[in-house]
């Protein structure tokens, strides 16, 4: 019995000393807390009691150069259903708010039918119902939410965002850390539920709203040129078109239409691919509009002059590997005609004089294989490899627009250099920033560099105006201004093979004016036209009705540069060698006596002048192809020996 009393008491020594360290324990711990962390564990307590509710800010408008609202943010309601498991009231909220929510009936239900307690019916409606009149259950929240009034006017350039108004494509994207400015934050007391306790908060800090934005763009030419390249895709049955618009001095975009086009209100409804701002995301091989590289570079260094004969060999010329031939051959061309006419031949003999370096070393001074760096969105660079990757044809194909890829928007500047007489001006989309209450401008013309000499871009200009009066840009001449440009016909490169798609085709045209002092660039890009592949018949005629209608507006600057010729009377014989007009050289032989004009107009080049040599005429001819004017008009009375004068033209 000794044993076990002992036993006794040695547990109730231990059982007695456990307890009393477990309260020195505590009390120890309590002294802690209370005199060493208080701090601590009050701002725990008050942390577990306050929540904290970000305030946003108002997201900033974009607006075009006139102040046009693009892209503005209204107050809207967001709805939502908290633990309500009711299958028949979930079924009339599906049904509900299915057109709020953008979803079907089904859709819908399925989600509030789902494990989580809390759900959204609807994100940013701009015209829901109204609070009094939601059911048991339902809450609703109010919210900004962004809006783009003039629809799909600029979309793919704007952008958009997401429910929380940040920027995900095109300029909201790009400008997004301004345009978003910086959240707010309000705090109140909540229970244990987290539940608010009371509806009065304190406002820790005011939002900075977003900064408003102003564009170069104007919002009515970007509708005109969607509407027009809209046309044309829809007439020639094309998969896509693009437009960029500049003004060449400044560098400023006054439009970048694509085609299709997307409403940045409902940009969940369009195709991915549609969302993207083509005429700088997207890179196509240029054909034709890239000559001026090799032709410009060879002026320039002294390598030819626009009088110089160019042995076209007849439109056939044998390169490494094969043999790149011109749509209609000719014999002799000068420089001036090889640009009018379009020729590859031509063209690729006067790069070989150029070299593989000089022809890069012009590319990239025109502005290809590099951005603007100017924050366009989703700029592309090109592709413009170096000499040290060409191949042994390289050096022909790259001169004629082949091998190498470039977007609208390089095109668009480096006809620039031409109109700017030889100067790069980089590209602007950012005329203002308001910021802190104050109007920053942003917009400065960025004279880059010089790339030729004002001497070679007058020459050259002189033979993008050929080009339209004469060439194969006839399609985009404007009565009563002298208009520049060139036409570039490609074949489309297979997206998942080596090689050119034999069906498919690239149809382009640059142009600008008034040539004398140009105000207006335009760049149309058509992508896949099905009844015909010409440039001049497809881009060509959509330049013409969109600068048609842009200088039809009120206070367009170019509007008053007409260039109208005063024609003289010619009192003696012309020379052949006088390039005079052709009026004029009608007024010299018309009302002499002798035989009649024959008619040529439509024959063929060749036929054309044996006809006239036989009639005893002497004929000066410019460009190839068929006749598409005579001078003297037929049945005009002439004089054999007379100088008879006419104008070809390709249908290319």
């Amino acid at each position: 019995m000794l044993g076990v009393e002992r036993k006794y008491h040695r547990r109730q020594s231990l059982i007695a000393v456990v307890g009393l360290l477990f309260a020195v324990g505590l009390a120890v711990r309590l002294v802690v807390i209370q005199g060493f962390a208080n701090d601590v564990y009050a701002s725990k307590a008050r942390h577990q009691h306050t929540k904290e509710v970000p305030l946003a800010a108002k997201r900033g408008q974009i607006l075009d150069r006139e102040g046009r609202v693009l892209a503005t943010t209204l107050e809207s309601q967001s709805f939502f259903v908290n633990n309500i498991s009711d299958v028949d009231t979930l079924r009339a909220l599906a049904v509900r708010f299915s057109k709020e929510s953008g979803e079907s009936e089904r859709a819908l239900l399925k989600r509030l039918q789902g494990k989580r307690s809390f759900v959204w019916l609807a994100r940013q409606v701009l015209d829901g119902p109204e609070a009094d009149a939601l059911p048991e259950g339902v809450g609703h929240v109010v919210e900004m939410a962004r809006a783009y009034p003039m629809g799909p006017v600029g979309g793919q350039l704007l952008g958009y965002t997401n429910v929380d108004q940040a920027g995900i494509e095109g300029i909201e994207r790009a400008r997004n850390l301004e345009l978003s400015g910086l959240a707010g934050e309000m705090s109140s007391r909540v229970d244990a539920r987290g539940i608010p306790i009371g509806d009065l908060g304190v406002v820790n800090a005011l939002p900075d709203d977003g900064s408003d934005l102003t564009l170069t763009i104007d919002s009515v030419i970007q509708s005109i040129a969607e509407e027009e390249v809209e046309a044309a895709v829809a007439h020639f049955k094309a998969i896509s078109g693009i437009a960029v618009v500049t003004n060449p001095k400044t560098g400023e975009i006054l439009a970048m239409a694509n085609v299709p086009t997307m409403d940045p209100n409902a940009f969940g409804d369009y195709k991915r691919w549609t969302h993207r701002n083509r005429g700088v995301t997207d890179q196509f091989e240029p054909g034709s509009t890239f000559k001026i590289v090799a032709v410009a570079g060879a002026v320039e260094e002294g390598l030819y002059s626009g009088q110089d004969s160019i042995d076209c060999e007849n439109g056939r010329l044998v390169v490494p590997g094969g043999v790149i031939t011109d749509t209609h051959p000719s014999k002799w061309l000068t420089v001036q005609q090889v640009i009018e006419e379009s020729s590859n031949v031509g063209t690729i003999k006067i790069a070989r004089a150029l070299g593989a370096a000089g022809l890069y070393k012009y590319a990239r001074l025109f502005g290809f294989g590099q951005i603007s760096g100017k924050g366009l969105p989703g700029e592309v660079v090109g592709t413009l490899k170096h000499p040290g990757a060409w191949s042994k044809r390289s050096l022909e194909t790259i001169a004629i627009g082949q091998e190498v890829g470039v977007t609208a928007l390089q095109v668009a500047t480096s006809f620039g250099v031409i109109a700017n007489r030889g100067l790069l001006v980089a590209p602007q989309l950012y005329r203002w920033i308001d910021q802190d209450g104050k109007r920053i401008r942003e917009t400065r013309v960025d004279t880059v560099r010089r790339v030729v000499s004002e001497r070679t871009a007058r020459e050259i200009n002189k033979y993008l105006e050929g080009v339209v009066s004469t060439g194969t840009g006839s399609n985009a001449a404007i009565a009563g201004y002298r208009v520049a440009g060139k036409t570039g016909t490609a074949q489309r490169a297979y997206d998942d093979k080596p090689g050119y798609d034999p069906d498919r085709y690239v149809a382009s045209f640059v142009g600008y004016l008034p040539a004398e002092d140009p105000e207006l660039l335009c760049v149309v890009i058509v992508d896949g036209p099905q009844q015909t592949h010409l440039a001049s018949q497809v881009a060509a005629p959509a330049f013409r009705k969109i600068v048609n209608r842009i200088l039809s507006l009120h206070g367009t600057k170019a509007r008053h540069k007409t260039s109208l010729v005063q024609l003289k009377p010619v009192t003696k014989p012309v020379p052949l060698a006088t390039h005079g007009s052709a009026a004029a050289i009608e007024s010299l032989v018309a009302g002499d006596a002798g035989s009649r004009m024959p008619d040529v107009v439509g024959v063929p080049l060749r036929q054309a002048v044996a006809k006239l040599t036989r009639a005893g005429f002497k004929v000066k001819a410019s460009g190839s192809g068929l006749v598409v004017k005579q001078v003297p008009s037929s049945g005009t009375q002439v004089r054999p020996g007379m100088l008879a004068r006419v104008t070809c033209r390709r249908n290319g």
